[in-house]
C-alpha cells in the first residue's frame, strides 16, 4: 500500500538523508590530494590524482550490480553493506598510511560503497513515497548531499593539516549512520525478479519501459551538455579577457547555494510545473548558456552562472525523479542505476561531444562550447515538451496521490 498521508514518514526520511551524505563523500577529499602528494613525493602526479577518480569509476558498474541485486536482497541490506564498505575503506589509510597502495585499496572499497548507496537511495525513496511526497524527499536528498559535501570538505581540509591520513577519520561518522539505518529504515521489499523460471523476460520489461528508455537516453545528453559549463566557462572567460581563476570561481560560487535552495523548494515546484518540470530546467539552462555566451562583463557572467545554478538544481532533482515515475516501485533500483550510468557516460563524453559539434560551426573554444550547450538544451526543451504534450498525457508527476502507483 502507498503512504497517502500528507505528512512525511521521518523514520524513513532521516536515515536516507544521513547515508546519502556518504554516497559522494569522497568528492570532499580533493583538498587532501595535495597532502598525499607531499607524503609520497616519488609517486607520479597522475598516480596521485587517480586516487580520487577511482571511486567515481567503480561507482558505475557497482550501481548497476546493486540494481540487479535488489531483486534478490532487500535495499536495507544493500545500504548497510555499502556503508560497511565505506567504513572499511575509510579506515584503511588510518592504520596503513605508509604505502600508497593502501590508499588505492581504500578508494576501491569507498567506490564500492558509493555505488551501492547511490543506487539504493533513490530506490528506497521510490518504494516509500509517491507523487509530490516523492519529489519533496528527492529535494531534501539533494540538500543533504550538497550540505554534507560542503561540511566534509571543510572538515577533511582541517584534519589533513594534522596529517593527510587523519582526513579519513570522517568515515567514523558512518558508524552512527549505519546504526540509525539498521534501527529505523524499513526492511522493504525486493525488486521484481528480472529473469528466471516462471518469470521469463517480464521483469526486464518492467524495468525497460518506453518511458524509462527515453529518459535514460535523455539523461546521457543532460549529463553531457550540463558538464559543458564546467569544461568551457573558464576558457570563455579568459579568452574574452574578463578575468582569471577568481572570475571563474565567481561564476560557479552560487551553484552549491542554489542547489540547496532548489532542493528545499522542489516539492512545491513540481506541484506547479508538474510534468513540465524537466522541460523548465532545460529552458532555464539554455537561457543560462546563451547569457554566458554573449557575456562581455563579469557581472553578466555572474548572472549567467546564477541562472545555470537554478536550472542545474532543478535538473538534478527532477531527472532521477522522472525515472522513478516511469517504472513500478519494484523495478526502480535497476532503472535508477541505468539512468545514473547514462548520466555518468554523458559527463565522461562531454568534451568529445561538445567539441565535435562546435568544430562543425567554427573554432573549438570555450565560447563556442557554451553556444553548443545552449542550442542543445533548447532542442531538449522542445523534445521534452512534445513528449509530455502528446506521448505522456497520463503523467502523475506533481499530482498529490491518493491511490496506487503512478507511472509517467
Amino acid at each position: 500500500m502507498e503512504n497517502t498521508s500528507e505528512r512525511l514518514n521521518w523514520k524513513v526520511v532521516i536515515p536516507i538523508l544521513l547515508f546519502v551524505v556518504f554516497q559522494s563523500a569522497f568528492n570532499s577529499f580533493s583538498s587532501v590530494i595535495a597532502e598525499i602528494a607531499k607524503a609520497f613525493p616519488d609517486s607520479p602526479p597522475t598516480l596521485i590524482q587517480t586516487i580520487i577518480t577511482i571511486p567515481s569509476l567503480i561507482t558505475i558498474p557497482i550501481s548497476l550490480l546493486s540494481g540487479i541485486l535488489a531483486s534478490y536482497i532487500t535495499k536495507k541490506r544493500l545500504v548497510v553493506f555499502g556503508l560497511s564498505c565505506e567504513l572499511a575503506g575509510g579506515l584503511i589509510p588510518v592504520f596503513a598510511h605508509n604505502t600508497i597502495y593502501a590508499v588505492f585499496v581504500s578508494s576501491t572499497f569507498i567506490g564500492i560503497g558509493q555505488g551501492f548507496l547511490i543506487s539504493s537511495a533513490g530506490a528506497i525513496i521510490a518504494q516509500n513515497f509517491s507523487g509530490v511526497q516523492r519529489g519533496t524527499v528527492m529535494g531534501f536528498n539533494q540538500v543533504a548531499s550538497s550540505l554534507g559535501i560542503t561540511g566534509l570538505t571543510i572538515l577533511t581540509g582541517y584534519l589533513s593539516t594534522l596529517g593527510w591520513y587523519n582526513a579519513y577519520f570522517v568515515y567514523l561518522f558512518v558508524i552512527p549512520i549505519m546504526a540509525l539505518t539498521i534501527i529505523f529504515l524499513p526492511k522493504g521489499q525486493k525488486d521484481v525478479k528480472l529473469v528466471g523460471k516462471g518469470v521469463g523476460l517480464s521483469g526486464l520489461s518492467k524495468v525497460f519501459t518506453p518511458g524509462m528508455i527515453y529518459l535514460s537516453i535523455l539523461c546521457f545528453f543532460l549529463g553531457s551538455f550540463n558538464f559543458a559549463f564546467y569544461t568551457n566557462i573558464g576558457m570563455s572567460i579568459t579568452a574574452k579577457g574578463l578575468g582569471d581563476s577568481s572570475a571563474i570561481g565567481m561564476a560557479t560560487s552560487l551553484n552549491p547555494i542554489l542547489t540547496v535552495v532548489i532542493g528545499l523548494l522542489f516539492g512545491a515546484l513540481i506541484r506547479i510545473t508538474k510534468k513540465f518540470t524537466l522541460a523548465l530546467a532545460a529552458i532555464i539552462l539554455s537561457s543560462a548558456f546563451f547569457v554566458l555566451t554573449s557575456a562581455q562583463s563579469l557581472t553578466v557572467i555572474a548572472v549567467g552562472g546564477a541562472i545555470f545554478g537554478i536550472g542545474a538544481g532543478i535538473q538534478q532533482a527532477s531527472a532521477i525523479y522522472y525515472v522513478m515515475e516511469s517504472v513500478e516501485k519494484n523495478a526502480s533500483a535497476l532503472a535508477i542505476a541505468v539512468a545514473i550510468t547514462f548520466i555518468s557516460l554523458g559527463v565522461s563524453s562531454s568534451p568529445v561531444i561538445v567539441n565535435s559539434i562546435a568544430g562543425l560551426f567554427g573554432d573549438v573554444n570555450g565560447t563556442n562550447g557554451l553556444m553548443v550547450a545552449a542550442a542543445a538544451y533548447l532542442v531538449m526543451f522542445g523534445i521534452e515538451c512534445l513528449r509530455e504534450l502528446f506521448f505522456n498525457k497520463n503523467s502523475q508527476i506533481g499530482i498529490v496521490q491518493k491511490t496506487a502507483e503512478a507511472k509517467a
